[in-house]
Parts: C-alpha cells; sequence; structure tokens
C-alpha cells in the first residue's frame, strides 16, 4: 500500500466532520467534543443508526454520506489527538482517502464506518479507534 498527502481529502474531511457534529447534536442530541472518548459517542449513534436501517431503508448514497461525514470525525479526532495526515491510499488499482499517521500506520475510516453501517456490531468504530491508538502510559 502506498499514501499519497492530499490537501483537498483534508479539506473535504474537515467540511464532512463539522456536519457530523451538527448531525450528531441535532439528531441525537450527542455533543462530539473531538475527544477520543466522543467516538464511543460515535458508536452509540451508529449502532442507532443501523438499528432503524430496516425501517428507514436508506439508500447506498444516504449510507454512503453517513460514512463519510462520520469517517471524517473519527479520522478528525485522531488527527487532532495523534497527529496523522489526510490522503489517498492506494490499494492495487484503487485508491481510497485515508489517513498517515506518524507511525506511518494507514487507515481509512471512511470505510470502517460503511462496513459498521452495512454489517453492524461486529465492525464496531469504538474498538477500531482505540486500536489506533498509540501506545500510552497511565
Amino acid at each position: 500500500m502506498e499514501f499519497e498527502e492530499d490537501a483537498k481529502i483534508q479539506q473535504i474531511a474537515d467540511a464532512y466532520a463539522l456536519d457530523a457534529v451538527d448531525f450528531a447534536k441535532h439528531s441525537f442530541s450527542i455533543t462530539l467534543d473531538w475527544s477520543d472518548r466522543s467516538v464511543a459517542k460515535v458508536e452509540d449513534i451508529l449502532l442507532e443508526m443501523y438499528n432503524q436501517k430496516k425501517t428507514a431503508k436508506p439508500t447506498e448514497e444516504v449510507l454512503w454520506t453517513f460514512s463519510k461525514m462520520f469517517g471524517s470525525y473519527i479520522g478528525e479526532v485522531f488527527r487532532r489527538n495523534h497527529g496523522a495526515t489526510w490522503g489517498l491510499v492506494a490499494m492495487g488499482d484503487e485508491k481510497i482517502p485515508g489517513l498517515q499517521s506518524k507511525s506511518c500506520t494507514l487507515f481509512w475510516p471512511w470505510s470502517r464506518v460503511s462496513k459498521r453501517l452495512t454489517n453492524g456490531p461486529e465492525d464496531n468504530v469504538w474498538h477500531y479507534y482505540q486500536a489506533l491508538l498509540p501506545e500510552q502510559s497511565s
């Protein structure tokens, strides 16, 4: 896998992350504060959205919009708190938006949120986020 920094992806992620904060506040009365722990609140929102999916019947386009919103929020929380760069991750012939951490770990939270909304709790984003965190001394 290769990584290419992309300032446009950073701008897009910033905007989507702010949309996620607004959506969480207005639709779920949840305040997302850019802390690591706030990603657990995102998981709570995604659980509720997943549970409502059968009755709401969102289109693939709507699900992908939520994936970009909440994936951007998760990526921005990591970037702001631990350092990372947005860009494009090349996997074979495909390039997908993602991040590279200071330790050169590559991750793509848009895709993870998409899996969470599609597959359910087995793709828990809070567990995913915790696995990305650098070792921290207590």
